[in-house]
């Protein structure tokens, strides 16, 4: 006989030598915490179990229904590079009233913290770049690159971006959710003056590729932490042109990687540059302003500055250069998102 009240939901790796296990219901504390009640398809080495705090997903109308219970496995170190995909059994853990879980297998997860660039590789080289890990949960971690935090990007925009600081400028992975990560703004001001930034890591994301953009997206689990803080570091921004991410070079093989990309912009021209609104109606949060431009190779790409984009923008105004962060919003169109006055040149 089995429990439907009870079951384990997914696993995810909160750093290399962690799981986070999530289950719909409460669990027996005896056996959720034993190392004998879990095992993984791979054979990953579980050396420690210990219950985590419960905590409500945020759906239904009845509290007492809606606790998750979660335990922590300390495992064996796990290489994120390698990208292993892997499935946690936990068919040792029974229900809160004996009976055995609903279902005991997690979905397919990525061991550690991934490689951006390996989430990004797709199946195939061609439009639309589907990443070969689509639908598995995963892990990823980044420095800030000198912009504005992920929470002010979430706020404004429903996404934000999470950048690996070496390995070109190809390297950047699209946060998709609507809360941001408690305490990055508190600790990124704490650490300014000090010249260090804290690494930012979103657990229990699930990878999906949305036209040409490989996305982790929220799961209804995914949790975001702050890791030990490092010295800062700014890479320089990717110069490119406008024609070449705009007509049709937007749907070609380069678009695979056009995501997230840090890029720098010369001799740029605004045009009809739109009065403060929101970024998207489901979306609450600063207002943003919308215009197009175009540089010295004559294309033409559309652009949004946040509100930490205090400087006066009008028709007909040039800059020298212009730092943004490319994404693709829908297949075959990009956008520039450009985060702070600092990075727009007179």
């Amino acid at each position: 006989m089995r429990d439907s009240t009870a079951e384990l939901v997914m696993a995810f790796a909160t750093s290399d030598n962690d799981l986070r296990v999530i289950f719909s219901g409460a669990v027996d504390p005896e056996s959720a915490a034993a190392v004998d009640s879990y095992g993984t398809e791979s054979g990953l080495r579980i050396v420690e179990a210990a219950l985590a705090e419960a905590a409500a997903d945020g759906k239904g109308e009845d509290e007492a229904e809606r606790m998750i219970t979660r335990v922590d496995l300390r495992t064996e170190p796990m290489n994120g590079h390698l990208m292993e995909v892997d499935v946690l059994r936990a068919e040792g853990v029974q229900a809160a009233n004996g009976e055995r879980i609903a279902n005991a297998e997690s979905r397919p997860f990525l061991h550690g913290i991934a490689s951006i660039p390996q989430t990004q590789k797709p199946a195939a080289r061609e439009f639309p770049f589907t990443s070969r890990f689509e639908g598995t949960i995963a892990t990823a971690s980044c420095q800030k690159d000198g912009g504005v935090n992920s929470s002010h990007l979430i706020d404004a925009l429903g996404f934000s971006f999470i950048h690996v600081e070496r390995g070109g400028p190809f390297n950047s992975l699209k946060i998709v959710g609507l809360k941001h990560v408690p305490g990055i703004e508190e600790e990124v001001e704490r650490l300014g003056p000090r010249g260090l930034s804290p690494h930012v890591l979103w657990s229990g994301g699930e990878i999906t590729t949305v036209d040409g953009e490989t996305r982790l997206v929220d799961s209804g689990f995914m949790e975001g932490s702050i890791l030990p803080a490092t010295p800062k570091e700014f890479p320089p921004p990717y110069a490119i042109t406008v024609a070449e991410i705009s007509g049709e070079h937007a749907r070609t093989w380069r678009a695979k990687r056009f995501q997230g990309v840090i890029v720098r912009f010369d001799e740029v021209e605004l045009k009809d540059v739109s009065d403060p609104r929101p970024y998207r109606d489901d979306v609450r949060g600063p207002a943003v302003r919308r215009f197009r431009f175009t540089d010295r190779s004559g294309g033409e790409l559309h652009a949004v500055a946040l509100d930490t984009v205090t400087h006066r923008l009008e028709e007909g105004q040039r800059f020298q250069s212009m730092r943004a962060i490319v994404h693709q919003p829908r297949a075959g169109h990009y956008e520039a998102i450009v985060e702070m006055d600092k990075h727009l040149v007179a």
